[in-house]
């Protein structure tokens, strides 16, 4: 018909296919002649066996990169082209979709994991730990210690926006910090914080002080990093002249100290997406509403009442 000189409109009506599809057989006849125009074989799709299982398995125990591909992380095209090379049949995507499924894999955002947080190490320091804690004298408060950075730069969490409209978070281009010092005690829940301008020693010294204050002559033990604010000769000296004993957490493990979880907690619903007029109105807002939780609240959110919680192991 194109030969004959009719328009494509006409073809496209008489024969129910689109310009793409006109343009497409056009270009085959051009270029392969009327073979050109049969395209590939017709047939039943691949079908998947045993082995392209086995190659889909052994592939997904390692990284692309063990196998020489430029890349980190498996997606279909790239299994697909593995499964090919190694099993000699190109499986189709839905093919490779449905066996990933059935062998319980999703797609799905990872998370940061320190390779430490469960070493032999890290799991003997662990039980040092508890049973330091296990033996302390009745009515010893127990508190964990932790700090977190607020920044007058917004943090950005998923949220409900119009469709077909960019998500967008006002901003002012100006930046500033403030660093919220907290305890949370383990037993009553009870939380202690203050913002500081800046997290030295001096700053963690200022809560040591706010903690001797509230709790009395009652001892006291906290649970901590190692970071050098804690470590510093005059926080512990100062620590040991207000009766409050220091025990330090393993260093670089993840999902130990529930303040991390209160932290995460509190941006997300006090921080993200907002910015602030003043650094100081947000630490005002961060702090009133993590106190504002109820006790029962704070350890749940924390972590504390899951049952599985690595100090009442």
């Amino acid at each position: 018909m194109l030969a004959e000189g009719h328009p494509w409109s006409l073809i496209g009506s008489v024969l129910y296919c689109s310009a793409r599809t006109i343009a497409k057989c056009k270009r085959r006849f051009e270029g392969g002649g009327i073979e050109a125009l049969v395209g590939r074989p017709c047939g039943a799709p691949t079908r998947w066996s045993d082995e392209a299982e086995a190659i889909l398995r052994d592939a997904l125990q390692h990284s692309p990169d063990e196998w020489g591909y430029r890349a980190v992380s498996w997606t279909v095209p790239l299994l697909r082209d593995h499964i090919e090379k190694q099993w000699g049949q190109r499986p189709s995507g839905e093919q490779v979709r449905q066996q990933l499924h059935q062998l319980d894999y999703v797609w799905k955002r990872p998370r940061h994991a320190l390779r430490e947080s469960k070493s032999p190490r890290v799991l003997r320091r662990l039980r040092a730990i508890r049973k330091r804690v296990k033996n302390l004298p009745d009515g010893c408060a127990r508190l964990f210690e932790d700090e977190t950075d607020l920044l007058l730069f917004p943090p950005l969490r998923a949220g409900w926006f119009l469709r077909g409209k960019p998500a967008q978070v006002p901003i002012s281009g100006e930046n500033a910090k403030r660093t919220v010092f907290g305890t949370l005690d383990v037993d009553s829940g009870h939380r202690i914080l203050v913002s500081r301008d800046g997290a030295c020693a001096v700053d963690f010294q200022a809560l040591l002080r706010l903690i001797r204050q509230w709790y009395g002559s009652r001892r006291v033990a906290v649970l901590l990093d190692g970071a050098s604010r804690h470590s510093a000769q005059e926080s512990e000296g100062l620590a040991a002249e207000l009766h409050i004993e220091l025990i330090r957490l393993p260093a670089r493990s993840s999902n130990i100290n529930p303040m991390d979880r209160l932290w995460k907690w509190g941006k997300d619903k006090i921080c993200a997406n907002k910015q602030y007029l003043s650094i100081d109105y947000q630490a005002d807002r961060f702090t009133e509403y993590l106190l504002g939780l109820s006790a029962q609240e704070a350890l749940r959110k924390a972590g504390l009442l899951s049952g599985r919680f690595w100090l009442f192991r």
